[in-house]
């Protein structure tokens, strides 16, 4: 909004054609929305060098608007290039679709050459604006985002204790609750791993931050034993109401009382009270985990984006020929993130869905705000908020309020009117039809690929976290770096689930049991990998040689399990396991020490993935 004021203020000034509003309002707003680099120099680099690019789209397009056909040609390659760029690094998929963004405003506009020098003027004040609101308006503060994380984090905790309180109520568990139960521990952990990037940026600034990054890890691990333990037990009809007042005495931030004939939940629950009233120890630095794994390397999907978006092109040309661009982008978002036919199907239906509903609800708001040129910039400010705050949770809904800041706005001076919402509409149908099919026949891989793929970055960021915490429980010594490996094999984990899951929405008739089951090891694999990190963050070192020769024997048996997982899903090979690799038995014991425990994890994992072998 501050960039489509500034324009305002310079058209004062300056004789501006009206579609440089929308180019200044997008280009900064795509700008803001698109910069992802993990430095604040890496970010002012990438803001500075959008609007040139972007400016570079600007001329080419405007160049070639009196040659249809060629401004048409373009688009293709220009996604392909686009594409394999958004590949190698956030920088380029910023400047790239900022670039995208230009040309196809200049398409709309279609403005004279005349106006370039003006127009050069117009993505520097976009640029400006983003760089004056990222870094001097509200710049990023770490400390004021985990405050509120660690809100969310509470929230979070107490929708989990307030789901098992209704089935200890209950007496039993149903499938339905079950599935809510594991997606709210599931959110959960997504806002730990927020608040842990966040308290590893905060470390940058601020040392001795270890402590806080322990005990967040410590309170996800504590609330999982509890819905663990009460998915398998909800204590007995005696016990349940002790367990319903222990339940609500932490739902209310209060410790709960100890239970005389304290049964498996019981514990679970106090050792929980306990974590979240402790105050944070002393810890090693943490280390900040890369991002989600969400592009899909290699030539491939540019191949599969420029095929698209020429099909779409051509598609949208017989819809019309002046708005075919509609249905280029359309082609082309559906294959921005995903790994897999599946997702990027998915992604196009989401596209589908909140374009119907916005150019519903945007043709609405469109007519019944015209001429009301203040209430139609309240609702802009209003939907970009929420558009902000849909991007990366729900796809289709960004969309959705998307759509309607564009009908408001070119609404507003005079671009668009409800039909062309509709138009709109037309162009987006016919550029996810031509996704889909690209997606579904043009370089598809062998089946469930991306999940083999996705499972080997697991197998590998937990072998990683393994082998960083033995040499903590072999030497003694504290390693800076595991808090990182922890925080990479949970996110690569996070990746994989959500791979699997568009597989198999994707296919509902050839469901896998197979990987299925794949799944549950390795999240169990991953859980444990945590709680063992957890010992070693806390300095946790073996002193028997009995523990130390179990640790040793276990690793190298991990380290030979996950070499071989890794070759039989890169070669696809069916053979069986290795043999000569049991597991090492470690004698139970009642009071279990922290370094038997920290063992017993190792053996755990070790099991797991023998067993994955096998299957």
């Amino acid at each position: 909004m501050l960039a489509f004021f500034a324009v305002i203020l310079l058209s004062l000034v300056v004789t501006l054609p009206m579609g440089d509003r929308i180019l200044g309002f997008a280009m900064a707003l795509f700008i803001v929305a698109n910069v992802h680099d993990s430095t604040p120099r890496q970010r002012l680099i990438t803001i500075a060098v959008a609007p040139l690019v972007a400016f570079a789209a600007v001329v080419l397009a405007t160049l070639l608007l009196d040659q249809p056909i060629a401004a048409a040609a373009v688009v293709p390659p220009m996604m392909f290039a686009i594409s394999y760029g958004a590949a190698r690094g956030p920088r380029y998929a910023t400047v790239g679709i900022v670039g995208l963004i230009g040309y196809f405003i200049a398409l709309v506009t279609r403005e004279p050459i005349d106006v370039l020098p003006a127009r050069l003027a117009v993505v520097i004040i976009a640029g400006a604006s983003a760089a004056l609101i990222y870094f001097v308006v509200l710049p990023e503060r770490p400390q004021a985002e985990l405050d509120r994380l660690r809100h969310a984090i509470r929230d979070g905790i107490e929708r989990v204790l307030a789901r098992i309180a209704a089935a200890v109520q209950a007496g039993t568990w149903t499938d339905a609750t079950h599935r809510e139960l594991h997606r709210d521990v599931y959110r959960l952990g997504e806002i730990v791993m927020l608040a842990q990037t966040r308290v590893a940026a905060l470390g940058r600034v601020q040392p001795n931050q270890g402590g806080r990054w322990l005990h967040l890890l410590a309170m996800e691990l504590a609330t999982e034993r509890v819905a663990r333990v009460a998915v398998q037990d909800l204590g007995t009809p005696a016990e349940r109401g002790a367990l319903l007042a222990s339940l609500q005495a932490l739902r209310d931030d209060t410790d709960p009382r100890p239970q005389q004939s304290a049964g498996a939940l019981a514990t679970a629950l106090g050792l929980l009270g306990r974590v979240l009233h402790e105050a944070p120890q002393e810890a090693p630095e943490p280390a900040a985990a890369p991002p989600p794994n969400m592009s899909a390397p290699g030539i491939r999907p540019s191949i599969q984006t420029a095929i698209a978006a020429a099909l779409a092109v051509m598609s949208g040309e017989l819809v019309s020929s002046a708005r075919w661009y509609w249905a280029a982008f359309a082609a082309y978002v559906m294959f921005q993130g995903t790994r897999s036919r599946g997702e990027s199907i998915a992604k196009g239906v989401q596209f589908m869905i909140g374009t119907v509903a916005g150019v519903v609800i945007g043709a609405l708001a469109a007519t019944a705000l015209s001429g009301h040129d203040a209430l139609t910039l309240t609702a802009i400010i209003a939907a970009v908020f929420l558009a902000f705050q849909a991007n990366g949770v729900a796809y289709g809904v960004m969309v959705f309020w998307i759509t309607i800041i564009l009908g408001l706005l070119f609404g507003m001076i005079g671009y668009f009117a409800p039909e062309f919402l509709l138009l709109r509409l037309k162009e987006t149908a016919a550029g996810a039809i031509c996704g889909a099919l690209v997606a579904s026949f043009v370089l598809v891989r062998r089946e469930y690929a991306a999940t083999h793929d996705a499972t080997i970055a697991f197998l590998r960021a937990l072998q990683q976290s393994v082998d960083s915490a033995a040499k903590v429980l072999l030497d003694g010594q504290p390693d800076p770096a595991l808090a990182g490996h922890i925080l990479t094999a949970e996110q690569r984990f996070r990746d994989f689930n959500a791979v699997t899951q568009s597989e198999q929405e994707s296919h509902p008739l050839t469901r896998s049991n197979l990987l299925y089951r794949r799944a549950v090891l390795l999240e169990a694999c991953e859980q444990w990998s945590r709680e063992l990190g957890q010992y070693c963050l806390q300095s946790v070192a073996l002193d028997e040689e009995s523990l130390k020769a179990a640790a040793r024997q276990a690793v190298a048996h991990i380290d030979a399990s996950v070499a071989d997982l890794i070759d039989k899903l890169a070669n696809q090979a069916e053979r069986p396991p290795e043999t000569g690799r049991a597991p090492v038995e470690l004698a139970p014991s009642e009071q279990e020490t922290a370094p038997q425990r920290a063992v017993r994890l190792l053996l755990r994992i070790e099991s797991a993935l023998l067993r994955l072998a096998a299957q």
